[in-house]
């Protein structure tokens, strides 16, 4: 599967692709506004693949338990969704962070969208359009899964250094071209 979304169209802003990584685990692709880097970050875009079959349920319950113990009394809310995914809001002041993050589940993994934010820099009017970006994200069938590749051409996730997991699994081919 793939995330489609179309969040230049309501945050106008230039997001650029900060470090991305695949493996057979997952795949993680974080963005960040253009002139910030990851390291000092002030705002951050995430998309996550983690090919797992256990529920979305049960995957939210061990993010949090993650989130507890790396930054213990971070204040957590949920807000399950109509189509079965869950969207966590959560202020972690220990880890200097304040963010929200879409669970959806999928045939192969649980894909989640998130939105950081430095707690001291939070806008409530970005943070509002971030809520409806990641509500309105939603997974559409991977445009290159059985797609057959001429000698030499290459996949974008390929020319993004991005590994898929295997064939036909999850690549981040929405986000990275709008970047």
């Amino acid at each position: 599967m793939s995330m489609a979304l179309e969040f230049i169209k309501k945050d106008a802003r230039k997001w650029t692709v900060a470090y991305q990584h695949g493996s057979e685990l997952g795949v993680v692709m974080e963005l960040v506004p253009q002139g910030d880097n990851i390291n000092e970050w002030k705002e951050m875009v995430a998309h996550q693949i983690a090919f797992t079959d256990v529920s979305v349920r049960a995957f939210v319950d061990v993010w949090k338990a993650g989130l507890e113990k790396s930054a213990p009394g971070s204040k957590v809310s949920e807000e399950p969704a109509k189509d079965g995914s869950i969207m966590v809001t959560y202020t972690a002041r220990q880890a200097d962070e304040a963010g929200m993050r879409r669970f959806i589940k999928a045939h192969d993994g649980i894909y989640m969208l998130a939105y950081h934010v430095r707690p001291k820099l939070k806008d409530e009017k970005i943070f509002k359009l971030w809520q409806g970006i990641l509500r309105e994200a939603y997974l559409v069938p991977n445009p290159v899964k059985g797609k057959k590749l001429r000698s030499g051409e290459r996949t974008q996730a390929n020319n993004r250094n991005i590994s898929p997991a295997s064939p036909g699994r999850g690549l981040i081919n929405i986000l990275a071209s709008s970047s």
